[in-house]
């Protein structure tokens, strides 16, 4: 069991070499392994709306994205790592606050596509990791949270420590990116929708406003396991 998570967190580390950008059209929906193996965790640690743990424990696979041991910060200072918010389905993502080209649109897809759930979209929870951990903060994230008008019963956003655990997140996250001269980062886009154990449900790597039908009922059907 343990040579097989291990192997998740060693093919993230790959994720260090440099990249050609692709465009999110040629994003894949990545095959994390087989479900052999499990990890037995401890719930999510106690929250309001939303983030409150939906179950009072969970059983983690192997080819689990929250199998990535990466700690996180998020907006309001807490400290935490993927598996921490399993027990419920989850939407996540990744951005930058200095993006002002890709990812206010995958910002307002995200708002669009909880709306076009139907009342159960309140029950949905999104997190929302940064891929600049040298200018993003977590004051900052609560600051964009704020302009945005995000939630915080619902969306989480979170920055990691260093590169190294961003590109180890972003690899699980099947999303590659690079810094530019410029300041700026070209990075792919990709929403997946993480089953309560962290196993990918689905995706979609649409760069539009208007929500993915198919997406869509794929999350209304999860929210009603």
């Amino acid at each position: 069991m343990k040579s097989t998570a291990i192997t998740i967190v060693t093919l993230a580390l790959a994720a260090l070499l440099p990249f050609a950008p692709a465009s999110a059209q040629q994003q894949q929906q990545h095959d994390h392994g087989d479900h052999a193996a499990h990890a037995h965790v401890a719930p999510a640690a106690a929250g309001t709306g939303a983030w409150a743990p939906a179950a009072a424990g969970i059983t983690i696979p192997t080819n689990s994205i929250y199998q990535v041991p990466a700690p996180l910060t998020d907006a309001a200072g807490q400290r935490f790592v993927l598996k921490d918010v399993a027990g419920a389905p989850l939407l996540v993502t990744m951005f930058y606050g200095d993006c002002h080209s890709a990812c206010p649109i995958v910002i307002e897809t995200l708002k669009r596509t909880i709306g076009a759930v139907g009342p159960d979209g309140k029950r949905l929870r999104v997190l929302l990791i940064s891929l600049d951990p040298k200018r993003d903060t977590p004051k900052s994230l609560g600051m964009m949270a704020d302009m945005q008008k995000l939630d915080p019963a619902q969306y989480r956003l979170a920055v990691a420590s260093s590169d190294t655990d961003t590109r180890m997140l972003a690899s699980a996250l099947d999303i590659r990116y690079r810094p530019l001269d410029n300041g700026e980062i070209s990075h792919t886009t990709r929403i997946a929708l993480l089953n309560a154990d962290g196993s990918v449900r689905a995706d979609s790597t649409r760069l539009t406003v208007d929500p993915d039908p198919e997406f869509v009922k794929q999350i209304a059907a999860a929210l009603k396991r």
